[in-house]
């Protein structure tokens, strides 16, 4: 009986000793906030038809393939090119950091976010939502564009088509170009001023 009760207790604390690493581990490694994959100098291209679509590098990739949230972090920031079908840049974006949510496609990205299209717009905002799947921009916080004439206008928030071609600004304000011309009189020539 006594060897019986010893091999119980033996086992009963072979279990507890288990059970209390099995929670030491799992505090260790938690799937929300530890990644299961860390890539460095990360490097991706995405075709379509065999033709290039995006490129994007960043110095750090984190992927939480376990979390509730299944996504990739870019706690270093991203630059990222998207291209029209005849290989020219239409957009590039750059942010100091940047998350993308693997289930929905939809890309965040936050501090010193910056949006070129081919045309020479640019937007400047600190957050920044791209939903791939829909190919739209969207913010709401305060958001400037500047037109490549240097005339701006700025809301308190965006959407845009993600080539940027177009858009919407909701309580904006701005500076337009404004020219004026002078009827010189003596020498009959219109002067901009």
């Amino acid at each position: 009986m006594i060897r019986i009760g010893l091999i119980i207790a033996s086992f009963a604390v072979f279990a507890l000793s288990c059970s209390f690493d099995l929670e030491t581990i799992n505090k260790i490694i938690d799937a929300e906030t530890e990644p299961d994959l860390t890539f460095e100098n990360f490097e991706t291209l995405h075709f379509d038809s065999a033709r290039l679509q995006m490129r994007m590098i960043s110095p750090v990739v984190k992927q939480f393939s376990s979390a509730s949230e299944q996504r990739q972090e870019f706690p270093e920031g991203l630059h990222v090119w998207l291209y029209e079908n005849s290989g020219e840049v239409s957009t590039e974006i750059t942010a100091k950091w940047a998350k993308r949510n693997l289930e929905t496609n939809i890309w965040e990205a936050r501090d010193s976010v910056v949006v070129i299209n081919a045309d020479g717009r640019v937007l400047e905002t600190e957050q920044l939502f791209w939903d791939a799947n829909e190919a739209i921009l969207y913010s709401e916080r305060y958001t400037k564009i500047t037109q490549s004439d240097g005339s701006w206008a700025s809301g308190n928030s965006f959407r845009a088509l993600q080539d940027f071609s177009r858009y919407t600004l909701d309580n904006s304000s701005g500076i337009g170009r404004t020219v004026i011309y002078v009827r010189d009189e003596e020498n009959d020539l219109d002067e901009e001023n």
